[in-house]
């Protein structure tokens, strides 16, 4: 369960402040990255004190593994789904010498996903393997669990079916990172053994796709959500699980810093009634604003069928999302197109990633999410490419702001604006020259009637003289 108390709880504890202090007189340098100064505020304490224990006793050690775990565990990115798998990340080389883990944080053993989520995770690809894709019969599940409405607005359709765990992290059981590194080894740093199993127990090997993963949220709710705006906290399941209370609360806006000192405490108010770029949220039928510390109940009829959500899934988000918001990571930055790709793979993994996130936003339909899985794949590098420039090209990604450019494709879309322009103006210059030579050509002929009449004129002054 998570702690008592607002969003601050943890970060008031006078042990907490005392080890920080040990930890700073320990490493060498006086500020660490922000993701680890998050983590380090909200860890359990007696992860902190193994942490502390470790400083004293290999302080250079510690401190690289506090400024690496920022570029090799990425856990905001990767719980933003602002992230991908790497072939640089499958090597065991590293320009770091990672701080190696007590036995009790040695990654698990790696679990199977299974063959199928639902009824249309049985599809496979031209390589034999799974294409595992959302699953339609348990998100139905979830919107006739929630009635059709935003669990916190209570807003009729339309509503998206929110993922608590992130789809896009679903194979993050395994990844091939170096050892401590990974993204649930990361999480055991900082957070008891025993918690951070629940979590991932009650992910693997079930999946992403179960009705206890997903929550019935508004369009622009579920924005919010995904960008860390605000947290839910869990705070009792009653005996026969049908009913589940949460509190809600806004996380103010940080603006992202390369470093922060240790001891700096953070900010969690407890008594906003805004998100950060002047986010708000009505409840539809009392039209009251939703403010921090509000209290909000799941109902249930059927436990079995369809199943609340999670209480471990929820509690995890509680950490998590706070962590994203102390750290200043929000706001996502869209890097798309800021490295480059060592194989087809690797640009076959950022297509999936971002077709994880434009599912989330837009809701396709599973048909057309299933045949894009499919293709990205078992394609080549070359439909790879133009998947990419499609994908680039699709509207509504708002959440993320614009889709980035994909391999070069700026300077394609430059070019053919250059084109464009160029055909507008032959069509001006076509027009211009039509329009002068029909001007031309009316002058002419008005010069020719002219003169005709002119000389007919002269003719029959001459024949009238002639007569006299």
């Amino acid at each position: 369960m998570a702690s008592t108390g607002g969003p601050e709880a943890e970060i008031h504890d006078p042990r907490r402040k005392e080890l920080l202090q040990a930890l700073k007189d320990a490493l060498p340098d006086n500020t660490i990255r922000p993701t680890a100064w998050a983590c380090l505020w909200l860890s359990d304490i007696d992860r902190l004190v193994n942490l502390v224990g470790q400083a004293q006793t290999a302080p250079t050690a510690t401190a690289t593994y506090f400024e690496s775990m920022e570029i090799m565990s990425r856990i905001v990115p990767t719980w933003t789904q602002r992230t991908r798998t790497s072939s640089a990340a499958s090597t065991s080389q590293s320009p770091y010498s990672p701080l190696q883990p007590s036995p009790s944080l040695q990654p698990s053993p790696p679990l199977q996903l299974p063959p199928t989520q639902g009824s249309r995770g049985k599809k496979r690809n031209d390589n034999g393997q799974p294409v595992v894709t959302r699953s339609k019969p348990q998100r139905d599940l979830c919107y006739q669990r929630d009635q059709k409405k935003c669990i916190l607005t209570k807003g009729g359709e339309p509503n998206d079916v929110a993922h608590i765990y992130p789809f896009s992290v679903r194979c993050e059981n395994s990844t091939g990172k170096p050892a401590g590194y990974s993204f649930w080894d990361t999480l055991r740093m900082f957070w008891s053994k025993e918690r951070v199993d629940a979590w991932h127990n009650t992910i693997f090997p079930c999946g992403t796709e179960v009705c206890s993963n997903f929550i019935c949220l508004a369009p622009h709710t579920h924005a919010y959500w995904g960008r860390a705006y605000f947290a839910l906290k869990p705070i009792k399941l009653s005996d026969d699980e049908r009913r589940l209370d949460v509190q809600f609360f806004w996380l103010p806006p940080r603006f992202h810093v390369p470093r922060v000192d240790i001891l700096q405490v953070p900010s969690l108010p407890e008594d906003l009634d805004q998100g950060p770029n002047f986010a708000r949220l009505f409840h539809h039928e009392t039209c009251e604003i939703i403010s921090s510390g509000c209290e909000i109940s799941l109902e249930t009829d059927d436990p079995e069928t369809r199943p609340l959500p999670d209480i471990r899934l929820l509690e995890m988000q509680w950490f998590l999302h706070r962590v994203v918001a102390m750290s200043g990571a929000a706001e996502p930055q869209d890097d798309f197109d800021d490295v480059s790709y060592d194989s087809d793979n690797d640009f076959a993994m950022a297509l999936q990633d971002r077709l994880d996130m434009l599912m989330e936003d837009v809701g396709w339909g599973m048909d057309m999410e299933e045949e894009l899985a499919m293709r990205v794949e078992s394609s080549s590098s070359l439909e790879l490419y133009r998947m990419g420039r499609f994908l680039a090209q699709l509207p509504g990604d708002q959440r993320f702001g614009p889709v980035a450019t994909l391999r070069g494709g700026g300077d394609d879309h430059e070019r053919e604006e250059g084109q464009e322009g160029d055909e507008d103006r032959e069509g001006e210059e076509d027009r211009e020259g039509e329009e002068g030579q029909e001007g031309e050509e009316d002058r002419e002929g008005e010069e020719g009637q002219e003169g005709e009449e002119d000389r007919e004129g002269e003719e029959d002054r001459e024949g009238e003289e002639d007569r006299e």
